[in-house]
């Protein structure tokens, strides 16, 4: 018996998405793989180019957009085991100590200015925040570390 076209075409499709399946960590590498090439053969016009379209990206999200963003890194912090946040953790601290001191200070100078620009509303919003997240700190710590962080008189 012979497939008509649509069928031929779902079988293909299902297919392809066993073998994605079956291979899914080998694509990955591949990507990982290609990817790197890709970067290490950029020249540096290209480099700046896509640094500019990537600042203008960010600069023109709207505020749901950047919602958006936010959940989705939560979400996806959450679902990460425990192997892949220590990962993250020891990647961004060598990120941290690997900046120059240029990088450092162009930091400083953003946040300063990013303090100043900032609206009364947007300050409260950030005390807000700042204080429930020290409440929840604080329950979350053990009668040992909460001794530790009172003072005495």
């Amino acid at each position: 018996m012979k497939l008509s076209p649509e069928e031929r075409k779902e079988k293909r499709k299902e297919v392809n998405r066993q073998y994605q399946l079956k291979n899914k960590g080998v694509l990955k590498e591949k990507r990982k793989e290609s990817h790197k090439i890709r970067l290490q053969n950029r020249t540096e016009e290209q480099k700046e180019k896509l640094k500019e379209y990537n600042k203008r990206r960010y600069q023109n999200r709207t505020e749901e957009q950047r919602e958006e963003r936010k959940e989705y890194n939560k979400r996806r912090y959450q679902n990460m085991t425990e192997e892949q946040r220590e990962e993250l953790k020891e990647y961004n601290k060598r990120r941290y100590q690997n900046r120059t001191e240029e990088q450092k200070e162009k930091i400083k100078e953003y946040n300063k200015r990013y303090r100043q620009i900032r609206t009364e509303e947007q300050k409260e919003k950030r005390k807000e925040k700042r204080n429930e997240y020290n409440k929840r700190r604080y329950q979350n710590m053990t009668e040992e570390q909460k001794n530790k962080t009172k003072t005495p008189l």
